[in-house]
């Protein structure tokens, strides 16, 4: 037999889990010691225990757990499989019901959702000053991301934030193929990698990558991708 400390050692059960299981009349031990009050186990609870650890992984509650150990009613496990069923369509309906839309915004916009600390950037001055468009990315009217599209550099847009973006690059384009037959993307490719996002979603006419210094001195390597908006895939 083995003691409780033992036998959280070999079955990877914590002390104090193990005692719970006790007080609830989930998994009992398979003799106490009246005079010192020690826990013993058999080899023969490994498989039980086991299962109750399974079962936890499941998501099955501690009831649905020692409901199912009395009577192996198969309709308890059934039970939690429509639930997740359940969950998962959900989250599919949420995933498909996502909408996405692009506006085009101003100085004044840049600095509401970048916040005041931005206003004096690089990247607010080229907008105030005409040189660089702002625009913005909404989900489901609520706003989630923006980027810049520089006039004088190859209509080049400039991603500061990558999250996500497979999701609303067709949006964008669609967008932005009104105003541009082509933009180039410039990527660092370290984030989520966003070159191949826009290989995989855009025609890709011309590829290069180029070694620039930031606004705060750093050096990046940078992927260009120039593709053409009236073939995107």
């Amino acid at each position: 037999m083995y003691k409780i400390g033992d036998f959280s050692k070999k079955t990877n059960v914590p002390i104090k889990t193990l005692r719970y299981y006790d007080e609830i009349d989930l998994f009992k031990p398979l003799f106490i010691d009246e005079c010192t009050g020690y826990r013993y186990y058999q080899d023969v609870q490994i498989k039980v225990i086991n299962k109750i650890k399974m079962l936890k992984d499941l998501n099955l509650s501690l009831k649905e757990i020692h409901d199912y150990l009395e009577s192996e009613d198969i309709n308890i496990l059934l039970n939690k499989e429509r639930e997740f069923r359940m969950k998962v369509e959900k989250i599919a309906n949420y995933v498909e019901d996502s909408k996405y839309e692009i506006k085009k915004g101003t100085y004044n916009d840049y600095i509401k959702w970048n916040g005041l600390r931005m206003a004096n950037t690089p990247a607010a001055l080229e907008i105030r000053d005409g040189v660089a468009k702002f625009y913005m990315v909404f989900k489901n009217e609520e706003y989630f991301s923006d980027f810049l599209v520089f006039e004088e550099e190859e209509n080049l847009i400039n991603l500061n934030i990558v999250f996500h973006f497979e999701d609303f690059i067709r949006v964008a384009i669609e967008t932005l193929k009104n105003e541009y037959d082509y933009i180039t993307f410039s990527i660092d490719d370290n984030l989520y990698h966003g070159a191949d996002l826009v290989r995989n979603n855009c025609h890709v006419i011309e590829e290069r990558e180029k070694e620039v210094k930031g606004y705060d001195g750093r050096k990046w390597e940078l992927t260009y991708l120039k593709v053409s908006l009236d073939r995107t895939h």
